[in-house]
């Protein structure tokens, strides 16, 4: 088998094997970066492809370098499919490799290696060998046979699959490791083009492939690019990961919060321009820290036409194929409009407690002009009120610029009257009307040129206008921002109008309930001494009298009791009425009152069945009135009841935090009308003794904060309802305290 260029083709496919066999070690001792396994299961059956070749060669008998050759071709056969597991792996799609899909892949040359290998067992023979000497070499070759073509068409398939894999994930603007997959493409034509070139140049011999020398060049390649050159830097995608046109700043940082790429729009950010190569806080201080946490950054950039700019940060971390971080891409979004926005609204948060705070229609004026020309960049600004005895609008304030702009003094009056300019046509139209400086801007008999300006309705109030000379008019974020200011300055506006009537009201109602106070007063005295008078003088004469006349004046006697005892229940009705709610309520033992109420009316009236269901220990929120109250619904009970027998019923009953007397009587009862007419006044006055009754049972339970109402009573009857509200618990004082 020897020959002049059997030592060249032994020297390179041994060199090519060892070189294999060693990248094969160095893979397994890299075992843990992803695509080391596959490739080391592709260097090693490469290597065992270059010793088997090497065997053929230097076989000392043609069966030797026959069985050789047998094993080199089942070998060789799975390089193809390790080759596409290897690409698979390597562009991250390792959820690809499931076990159907590898068998299937697997399975026509893995089952031609079999057949051609086992063929002297079986005598099936695929492809013979035939000895062929070429070149002055002699070792067996395949012939070419229909199997052997469709087993070389499956290899190749798979061999152009995984480039494939590997061209597309180059061309992935997601890919970070471009320079090493352009290395492994390139690497990876030496076997495929090599060979295709020497068997077109005639080849060394049809049993002899260069595959495995070449195969060395790729593997020295691959192992250089995977194992021992730092490929792996994020910068090379910069250009494909950044939109160059993208008015944003958009930089990428590595681990180390360094600048290794950015796009044109973010050298806006600083000065110089070239961010490359520089630390994240050349950005602006703590930029870094910001990058990590997400937050908002306020950059003083000089490429910005303003003094400083905000930007939202979205941060988005650039992985390999593996999902292993390389970096992150930073997208600064210019959010200063939104944010001066932002600001304002929050300001207008903290003018609308001011303007709660506001006392008079003036605070409230100052509070809104103050906030056009400070938060909302408006220094043309004044608040006009309607002045209805003139029919003018009137400015209640204005801003020291606009005052200067219309040469009046700043605590001086502008009155327009009716019908004059913009102003009036916003005040009586209820819309807003937008100035946008084309002409002069007319305020009444005053106008100046280059400004724009909102008039901003404040309902039946007045007008709002703020203006401006810098800009190119209003947005329509600047008009809502406009109309909100107005919508919260008319509100605050109707909230001191309706305070200051109350107030007036609060200071009739007080006034006139002192007067009340006074001539009830005067009433009750001079009643109580005419009453005392009365009596005395009717006591008097009742011993010098005969007896049909003493009847008569005990009757006198009696209504001089009754009258002076209702003069002090009216003055405790007064009381009640003019107090507070605080100053009205207490807590009163109502178990006792309905005990004590109930028992004077049997004492009073023995021929009524009087029967008590009442709880212990019920308080309730009301007064020394409570007695009154229960004493008028019974005696109403029993004096309008025409039965035989009269029966009247108190019982209580719970009802969460409140508590229901029931007062049931068998008397003739009351229609449906009558039950909402007894509680007029008219009723009570013309249906019950001393103008006292139901009426005034309804005023007192009001003022408890209760309830009263009629219910039809079975068989035959009615069923008033007192509703009290529980006493709250009051805790308990040590003793003598």
């Amino acid at each position: 088998m020897a020959g002049e260029a059997l030592a060249p083709v032994v020297a390179a496919t041994a060199v090519g094997g060892a070189v294999e066999f060693a990248l094969a070690a160095v893979a397994y001792r890299h075992r843990e970066r992803p695509g080391a396994r596959p490739f080391g299961w592709l260097s090693l059956a490469a290597g065992g492809w270059a010793l088997l070749q090497v065997t053929v060669l230097m076989a000392p008998s043609t069966a030797v370098a026959s069985g050789a050759a047998l094993l080199a071709g089942a070998v060789s056969s799975q390089i193809p499919m390790l080759w596409l597991v290897f690409a698979v792996v390597y562009t991250g799609h390792r959820e690809w490799l499931t076990r159907g899909r590898l068998a299937a892949l697997w399975a026509p040359l893995t089952a031609f290696s079999l057949v051609h290998v086992t063929a002297p067992v079986h005598g099936f023979v695929l492809a013979p060998l035939e000895v062929v000497t070429e070149n002055g070499i002699t070792a067996p070759a395949a012939a070419e046979t229909l199997a052997l073509a469709a087993q070389s068409l499956v290899a190749y398939g798979l061999i152009l699959v995984g480039y494939l894999l590997l061209i597309a994930f180059l061309l992935d603007s997601r890919n970070v490791y471009r320079a090493e997959t352009g290395a492994l493409v390139l690497g990876g034509l030496f076997p495929t083009a090599g060979t295709v070139v020497v068997s077109v140049a005639g080849g060394v011999h049809p049993g002899v492939s260069v595959a495995p020398a070449m195969f060395a060049v790729y593997g020295v390649v691959a192992g250089l690019v995977l194992f021992r050159y730092d490929f792996e830097g994020v910068a090379p995608v910069a250009a494909d990961l950044l939109a160059e046109e993208l008015a944003d700043p958009v930089v990428i940082l590595d681990d180390a919060d360094t600048v290794i790429d950015h796009n044109p729009a973010a050298e806006r950010l600083v000065d110089g321009g070239d961010l490359s190569g520089r630390h994240a806080d050349a950005v602006a201080d703590g930029f870094a820290d910001r990058v990590a946490d997400g937050a908002a950054v306020t950059v003083d950039a000089p490429g910005y036409d303003r003094a400083v700019s905000s930007f939202s940060l979205g941060v988005t971390t650039v992985e390999d194929q593996y999902g292993v971080p390389k970096g992150r891409l930073v997208h600064l979004r210019d959010v200063s409009d939104q944010q001066r926005r932002l600001d304002q609204l929050t300001a207008m948060q903290a003018a609308t407690q001011r303007f709660i705070g506001a006392r008079t229609a003036a605070e409230v004026a100052d509070i809104a002009v103050r906030f056009a020309s400070d938060v909302h960049d408006q220094p043309y600004a004044a608040l006009f009120r309607y002045d209805e005895p003139t029919d003018a609008l009137v400015s209640e304030a204005v801003t020291d610029r606009l005052a200067a702009e219309l040469r009046v003094e700043a605590d001086e009056s502008i009155r327009v009257p009716r019908g004059t300019g913009p102003l009036w046509t916003s005040y009586e139209s209820g819309e807003l009307a937008t100035f946008e400086g084309e002409r002069d801007l007319v305020i009444g008999p005053y106008a100046f040129g280059s400004a724009s300006a909102l008039f901003l309705p404040l309902g039946d109030h007045g007008v709002l206008v703020i203006g401006t000379d810098e800009g190119e008019g209003y947005t329509e974020t600047d008009e809502q921002l406009g109309q909100i200011l107005a919508r919260t300055t008319e509100t605050a506006l109707t909230r001191v109008e309706y305070e200051e009537e109350l107030r007036a009201s609060r200071v009739a109602v007080e006034r006139r309930n002192k007067q009340i106070e006074f001539f009830n007063g005067v009433l009750r005295h001079n009643i109580r001494n005419a009453m005392l008078v009365i009596d005395g003088h009717a006591q008097h004469l009742q011993t010098r009298v005969g007896e049909g006349d003493t009847e008569k004046l005990g009757t006198i006697r009696t209504w001089c009791s009754d009258l002076t005892d209702m003069t002090e229940k009216i003055r405790a009705v007064n009381d009640t009425v003019t107090a507070t709610e605080d100053e009205r309520l207490e807590r009163v033992d109502l178990s006792g009152v309905l005990y004590e109420e109930g028992l004077a009316l049997s004492e009073r009236y023995e021929s009524v069945a009087v029967e008590l269901d009442v709880a212990d220990d019920l308080t309730v929120a009301a007064n020394d009135l409570v007695a009154d109250v229960v004493e008028g619904v019974l005696s109403n009970a029993v004096e309008h009841n025409d039965g035989a027998r009269p029966r009247v019923r108190v019982a209580t009953e719970p009802m969460g935090e409140w508590i229901q007397v029931r007062i049931a009587d068998n008397g003739p009862g009351l229609s449906e009308d009558m039950q909402t007419q007894v509680f007029q006044r008219e009723m009570a006055t013309s249906q019950t003794a001393h103008g006292f009754g139901l009426y005034f049972v309804s005023v007192m339970m009001d003022l408890y904060s209760g309830n009263v109402w009629f219910e039809d009573n079975e068989p035959t009857g009615t069923v008033v309802v007192l509703e009290f509200q529980l006493a709250a618990e009051t805790p308990e004082l040590p003793p003598g305290e």
